[in-house]
C-alpha cells in the first residue's frame, strides 16, 4: 500500500515537472527570438558601417580626383599662357625679321637703279666715245685719200651697199654677241636680200654665225625693227622648229648661219661666231 502511494507520489511529481516545463517552455522561443533580432540588428548596423566607410572612400577619392583634375586645369592654363606669350614673342620678332627684309628689299632695290643709271650712263659714254673714234678714223682715211666721199667705214670694217660689217674670230652667245655689236653703236647683222646674204657668207665661210634676228620675246623679229614678214628669209627646210631636244634647257630662240648659209634656230647661249653691221659714218 505504502508502495503504491509513494509511486503515485512518484507520478504527481512527474505530472507536475511536466506541468512546470509546459508552463516554462515558451521562454527559450522568445529568447532565440530576441538573440536572433539582435543579431539583425548588429548586421544592418555593420552593413551600415561598412557603407558609410565606402562612402567615405569614395567621397576621399572624388575629392583628391577633383584636386588632381584642378591641378591639371591649373597647368594647362599656364602651359596655354607659356604658348601664347611665346606666339606673341615670334610673332613680334617676325614683323621685326619682315621690317628689316622690307628695309633691304627697299636698299637693294635703290642699289640696283642706281647701278642701272651708271650703266646706262657709262654705256652712253662708251657709245659716245666709240662714234667718236669711227668718225676720228673715217676723217683720217680722207686726209690719206683712201676714201673719195664723205662718208665710210671705221677701220677693220668692210663696206657693203651703204652699210659697214664687222665680222669675229671667236664664239660668243647670241646675247653676248649682241651687246658687243650694240658698244660698237651697231646691231647683229639683218639680212635683207640674197645679195647681202652671199657677201656675209663669203667672209664667214662654213662657219657657224649669229644673226641679229629673234623670237626671245614673242615673234620672230629683226633687232633693228625690220619687218620679219614681208622681208627676205633663207631658212633650212623644216627650221625654224624651236628643239627642245639638245637638253641645254629651253627651246631654241636665236637665228644663225648654218655651213651652207642656210638659217637655222638654235639655243642661244650656244657660243658662234657674228657679224656686226652699221650705218656709215659722215664726215663733217
Amino acid at each position: 500500500m505504502t508502495k503504491e502511494y509513494q509511486d503515485l507520489q512518484h507520478l504527481d511529481g512527474e505530472e507536475n515537472d511536466y506541468q512546470l516545463r509546459k508552463e516554462l517552455s515558451p521562454a527559450p522561443t522568445l529568447w532565440k527570438r530576441l538573440c536572433s533580432s539582435f543579431r539583425l540588428l548588429l548586421l544592418s548596423l555593420g552593413l551600415s558601417f561598412l557603407l558609410l566607410v565606402v562612402v567615405c572612400v569614395i567621397g576621399s577619392q572624388n575629392s583628391k580626383l577633383e584636386e588632381e583634375m584642378q591641378a591639371l586645369r591649373q597647368t594647362f592654363s599656364n602651359f596655354t599662357e607659356d604658348i601664347e606669350d611665346q606666339v606673341k614673342g615670334l610673332s613680334n620678332q617676325g614683323d621685326t625679321v619682315g621690317r628689316k627684309m622690307k628695309s633691304l628689299e627697299t636698299q637693294m632695290e635703290k642699289q640696283q637703279n642706281n647701278l642701272k643709271e651708271e650703266h646706262s650712263s657709262l654705256l652712253l659714254h662708251v657709245e659716245q666715245f666709240m662714234s667718236d673714234l669711227r668718225s676720228l678714223s673715217c676723217q683720217m682715211a680722207v686726209l690719206h685719200g683712201n676714201v673719195s666721199e664723205k662718208t665710210c667705214c671705221p677701220v677693220n670694217w668692210k663696206e657693203f651697199r651703204g652699210s659697214c660689217y664687222w665680222f669675229s674670230h671667236t664664239g660668243q652667245s647670241w646675247l653676248e654677241a649682241d651687246t658687243y655689236c650694240k658698244l660698237e653703236n651697231a646691231h647683229l647683222v639683218v639680212i635683207g636680200s640674197i645679195e647681202e646674204q652671199q657677201f656675209v657668207q663669203q667672209h664667214m665661210g662654213s662657219m657657224k654665225t649669229w644673226i641679229g634676228l629673234t623670237d626671245q620675246n614673242g615673234p620672230w623679229r629683226w633687232v633693228d625693227g625690220t619687218d620679219y614678214e614681208k622681208g627676205f628669209k633663207n631658212w633650212r627646210p623644216e627650221q625654224p622648229d624651236n628643239w627642245y631636244g639638245h637638253g641645254l634647257g629651253g627651246g631654241e630662240d636665236c637665228a644663225h648661219l648654218t655651213e651652207n648659209g642656210q638659217w637655222n634656230d638654235d639655243h642661244c647661249p650656244r657660243p658662234y661666231r657674228w657679224v656686226c653691221e652699221t650705218a656709215k659714218n659722215t664726215i663733217s
